[in-house]
């Protein structure tokens, strides 16, 4: 079956997409989007643990994540292998990144908030800043331009400009809401697949990653939301190139269950 759209969200870990937009994702799933995880870094310091730093909690994190994918109901998860917790933004970065982009021709292109700090309350991870900053450099030049790394012209993987949107995903959220109802106990569920970070914590964190989608939906009148900030024009976006036939685009650029906060 034709996919309704195509969706790639560009992640720094293996377990931000479960924080940040699962449940949007598995909704977008449901309605028959193709929906691609591309996790830049290879998980393997995420712990307190010094005893399994390294490989061994790398393929832990693998196995965890394409669990989590396939509760969502992602097509595939793309590896980078940028060592975690040491991601600096380099062309390399945003080359690798582009390829990806490239490959999955999306739609909807979900990225990290590149901010260093959110309010007085939320200080960024470094890798979460370099990835979303890499990711969205991407839209304007990268992926879209055919002078940038000529190199992806050699491995067949031509400008993609037919995106529609991007979404940016952090703690901030933003003014578009999704409506997650219908999937916030997959959100949950992908996240406790994460055993390795959630481990005797797990019933706690499962309780706040509802309570706070719940706090975010009583905002915009649902049950659960996830809330995001959209950009969907200026540099990246050629709306005579967005009429790609076969995908019914009338129903990718907004879920027509997302709502906007007035001012």
């Amino acid at each position: 079956m034709t996919p309704t759209f195509r969706v790639l969200v560009v992640s720094a870990h293996p377990d931000d997409i479960e924080f940040g937009c699962a449940g949007a994702v598995a909704t977008w799933a449901d309605q028959g989007a193709e929906v691609t995880f591309c996790v830049v870094t290879d998980g393997s310091t995420g712990t307190q643990d010094k005893a399994v730093i390294g490989k061994g909690l790398t393929a832990t994190r693998r196995d965890e994540t394409e669990r989590a994918a396939a509760v969502l109901g992602a097509r595939e998860v793309v590896w980078l292998g940028y060592p975690d917790g040491s991601v600096e933004y380099t062309l390399d970065l945003r080359r690798d990144i582009a390829r990806v982009f490239r490959a999955v021709r999306p739609h909807r292109f979900l990225v990290m908030d590149v901010a260093p700090t959110i309010g007085d309350w939320f200080i960024n991870h470094p890798d979460h800043q370099a990835v979303g900053r890499a990711s969205l450099d991407v839209v304007p030049a990268a992926g879209t331009t055919p002078g940038h790394f000529p190199e992806l012209l050699d491995e067949g993987l031509m400008p993609w400009r037919g995106l529609r949107e991007v979404w940016i995903v952090g703690p901030a959220g933003g003014p578009v809401a999704v409506d997650i109802s219908a999937a916030v106990d997959r959100k949950a569920e992908a996240l406790l697949c994460h055993v390795s970070q959630v481990g005797e914590n797990a019933q706690r964190i499962g309780e706040w990653i509802k309570q706070r989608a719940a706090e975010a939906g009583a905002e915009h009148g649902f049950d659960f939301a996830e809330t995001f900030r959209v950009i969907s024009e200026g540099p990246g976006f050629h709306e005579d190139e967005q009429d790609e036939p076969g995908v019914d685009m009338a129903r990718a650029p907004l879920d027509p269950r997302s709502a906007r906060r007035a001012g």
